[in-house]
């Protein structure tokens, strides 16, 4: 027994040195990471577009801080005010000689969207307007890259590399089949007829109303890409259309031909350009080069305004609870009560890139936003999305920003309830209750509801339905009437959104953050995002494997098992969401 002791004892202090050695090493790393240099004459800035662009600051992993230390690569993510603010100021900067777009686009859940890489180009299209090059090599091209980096002056291809332009789908995945094979029984109550975020647990196939909205919304979006592409590069719209119908794919000597880049060559060729450019001798590493969060911190001063305008991030699904990786309604509405009652905040700009969720966690954040908007002007400022209870929440904005690919609306609610018993059964597990009343556990995962029940909770659904209607009636100063002509559930583009009433203005979250500023009067004044990167030593408890998570290593089930454990733990404990429907990807 004490030889047992001994060995625990010794695993203890051993975990203890190693977790306090790994902790000394992370602070190694953070300290000796240089501070940002003064600007040199010809320098280059050089942004990352393979590194994902996300709305609010990402959290700097452990993961990423030892692997980028270790294998000197870039890794993790960056902010979209980082990425857009570095390419704007250095078109003016006198120490900035060009600008080097290095990587393709890499998206990565709310990172990098369509709204989000509208703000990139436009910044990139500025840059080139003062007059000094923009160059990108690309090995391939696709539309999301090639959407970026059109504004570029020098567009270089890779001999071998192709270019992708073959429209845009949206993947449904419908879970009904397997649903049934691992007994799980699904039940729903829903209002408005487009609301299909059920649809993937109670059908194996799409539904009309589901496809036409999907049609129209893709239609939507790929106009925008075509015609920002068609513009920069001075092609016809009509001969994207047509590369999209007929070929889909072409090779790199076809794609310089029809003028979609500049220049077929191998990256050897475009180094010499960028040492051309930054003064470096041939053959030399290149010299002067700087990434746009250092740029910022080489010009930016700490601003000494008084006043402040505070941007809140809501990016994630919405959910119940204190959680701030994802949409905490409590967290949230913490921060805008955080921003009403501090008397040096003037406004608020709300950035929302969320596809929705829990009506409780919802209405919560949206109590604070009609508060706030009663002391301080509120402009919300839409991301890649902001659908659902993303739109529930920025329905009492002052003004509504949007890009035309914003995707939003979707106004609607449902109920979805699962019963495991047939699956518990399976494992011979079989679940008894003693209850005062035949509702007492309505919401129990063991057994289905009634018919009775079901009427009762439809009851609910309509009723928040009737609120959501209510809402964005008030907020937007529309007609209920209209309001319930448009609702029903159904997803809309930016563009349809701004026809319709359900968006004031088409802008990124610069074009917010002026107009509150102007709506408040201020001109010295600072901008403070509430929402800083997350701990690092939770990352570091993470690493060392103190959280669960759960893969069966097939993307399929494991994309089902991530759908049921929302449904089940994330949004709301009673089962009502205002959610857009499923996990829109758009590719």
């Amino acid at each position: 027994m004490k030889g047992f002791f001994k060995t625990v004892l010794a695993s203890l202090v051993g975990l203890v040195l190693f977790f306090i050695l790994l902790v000394m090493f992370a602070g190694v790393i953070i300290s000796g990471q240089e501070a940002p240099k003064p600007l040199e004459d010809n320098t280059l800035l050089v942004v990352n577009l393979s590194v994902p662009i996300s709305d609010k600051a990402p959290r700097q992993k452990f993961s990423d801080v030892i692997g980028g230390a270790i294998q000197k690569k870039e890794t993790g993510q960056q902010s979209l005010r980082t990425v857009v603010r570095a390419i704007r100021k250095a078109a003016k900067n006198e120490h900035i000689s060009a600008l080097y777009l290095k990587g393709s686009v890499v998206r990565k859940d709310y990172s990098s969207g369509w709204a989000a890489l509208k703000e990139v180009r436009e910044a990139i299209a500025a840059f080139r307007e003062s007059g000094k090059p923009v160059i990108t090599w690309q090995e391939g091209l696709d539309e999301e890259t090639l959407y970026v980096v059109s504004p570029a002056n020098e567009i270089v291809l890779n001999p071998l590399g192709l270019l992708e332009f073959n429209g845009f789908a949206a993947e449904v995945k419908y879970y009904r089949q397997a649903f049934e094979k691992y007994g799980i029984d699904v039940q729903v109550t829903r209002v408005g007829k487009y609301k299909s975020a059920v649809e993937p647990f109670l059908l194996d196939h799409m539904s009309a109303e589901n496809r036409e909205q999907l049609n129209t919304l893709l239609n939507d979006m790929f106009s925008e890409v075509v015609t920002g592409i068609a513009s920069s590069r001075n092609l016809k719209a009509d001969d994207l259309y047509s590369l999209a119908q007929n070929e889909a794919v072409i090779p790199a000597r076809e794609a310089l031909a029809r003028g979609f880049v500049t220049k077929v060559d191998y990256y050897d060729v475009v180094l010499d350009r960028l040492r051309e450019l930054t003064g470096t001798e041939a053959g030399e590493d290149v010299e002067r080069l700087v990434g746009a969060s250092d740029f910022l911190a080489s010009v930016e001063k700490d601003a000494e305004g008084k006043d402040k305008l505070v941007v809140i991030y809501a990016e994630g699904d919405i959910i119940s609870g204190d959680d701030e990786d994802q949409v905490g309604g409590t967290y949230i509405s913490r921060l805008l009560r955080k921003a009403r009652e501090d008397e040096n905040v003037k406004a608020v700009v709300l950035r929302v890139n969320s596809p929705g969720g829990s009506a409780d966690a919802s209405d919560i954040i949206q109590r604070e936003t009609i508060l706030l908007k009663k002391e301080k002007p509120l402009i919300v400022s839409m991301g890649t999305v902001a659908a659902s209870g993303g739109y529930w929440i920025s329905a009492y904005g002052d003004e509504i920003y949007a890009e035309p690919n914003t995707i939003t609306g979707s106004i609607g609610v449902f109920g979805m309830f699962l019963n495991i018993k047939k699956l518990v059964n399976e494992f011979g597990v079989k679940v008894e209750t003693a209850r005062t009343a035949p509702a007492a556990d309505i919401f129990s995962l063991f057994r289905p509801k009634t018919e009775q029940e079901l009427a009762v909770i439809q009851k609910f659904i309509d009723n928040i339905y009737d609120q959501f209607l209510d809402k964005v009636s008030e907020g937007r100063k529309l007609d209920r009437a209209r309001v319930h002509e448009i609702a029903q559930g159904r997803v809309w583009s930016g563009r349809q959104a701004k026809q319709l009433g359900l968006v004031d203005e088409f802008g990124g979250l610069e074009d917010a953050i002026a107009a509150a500023a102007d709506k408040a009067g201020l001109k010295d004044y600072t901008v403070e995002e509430y929402q800083q990167p997350g701990s690092f030593m939770d990352d570091i408890m993470k690493e060392l494997g103190f959280s669960a998570s759960t893969s069966t290593g097939v993307p399929v089930l494991d994309s089902m098992w991530q759908e049921l454990g929302y449904l089940l733990q994330k949004a709301d404990a009673k089962g009502f969401y205002v959610r857009l429907p499923y996990d829109l990807t758009v590719h």
